[in-house]
């Protein structure tokens, strides 16, 4: 295949990516359809595989972001609703809402490790060299 300037390789790109998401395809699949289509070897389709996937993960987290700053529009909507009809318990929740949404809750987790772990890296003249014991 000889070298596609930025506007092809763009529109390869933008056909790779509908590949992807209309077909489900995982790498495999992707790659042979890729090689047949544009007449490219495996490194050259894993490549377009990694720019594919760089873009899809790119319009997931836009996608994402716009649904989180319609929600927050939405809830702000409502909070102003409940102050103005002094619905306070409603305006609380709002809030507690929002801050969820905006990571200001953090899930306290304990954790806890039972039992024994043994790392040792000795060697055959001296077994015991380097062993240690977390309990």
């Amino acid at each position: 295949m000889k070298k596609s300037n930025k506007l092809q390789h763009n529109t390869h790109l933008d056909e790779c990516v509908e590949y992807i998401l209309q077909h489900k395809s995982g790498w495999t699949q992707f790659t042979n359809w890729a090689r047949e289509r544009y007449d490219i070897n495996n490194k050259q389709a894993n490549t377009l595989w990694k720019e594919a996937w760089e873009v899809l993960t790119k319009d997931f987290a836009d996608n994402i972001q716009h649904t989180v700053e319609k929600t927050l529009i939405e809830l702000e909507q409502v909070k102003e609703s409940a102050i103005n009809d002094n619905d306070r318990k409603v305006w609380l929740e709002v809030i507690k809402y929002q801050n969820k949404i905006k990571g200001g809750e953090i899930e306290r987790q304990e954790i806890k490790v039972q039992g024994n772990v043994t790392l040792s890296w000795g060697n055959e003249l001296n077994p015991d060299f380097g062993q240690t014991e977390i309990l």
